[in-house]
């Protein structure tokens, strides 16, 4: 089966997602704290809603898991696992350790 689609169709939502970290995180970042303790951030909840949109529109039997907004059920056997923002703490102090992160789980 080749993936040569899905990679594209991440790879687009990988890159808008940090675009928009990046254009957030140069007006200033304010964290909230869920319930583990974590952080979280309006990127973090922006990044993963472009994300899915992109994947919804393109894979809309696949399910998604997001660590943000939780989780839709698959269709199709497949699923679409998110961090858009991993190392939210790193993020919200200014530095570069932090990335998108999106896998795809199939069967």
């Amino acid at each position: 089966m080749g993936l040569e689609r899905e990679l594209v169709m991440m790879e687009r939502a990988a890159r808008q997602a940090a675009e928009a970290a990046l254009r957030r995180r140069a007006g200033g970042i304010t964290a909230d704290t869920k319930a583990d303790g974590s952080p979280v951030t309006q990127a973090d909840r922006e990044s993963e809603r472009i994300i899915t949109s992109i994947l919804r529109d393109a894979f809309p039997q696949d399910g998604i898991l997001g660590e943000e907004w939780g989780e839709t059920p698959s269709r199709s056997g497949r699923r679409w696992i998110v961090d858009p923002i991993d190392g939210t703490r790193d993020y919200v102090r200014g530095n570069g350790c932090w990335s998108v992160l999106i896998g795809l789980e199939a069967d």
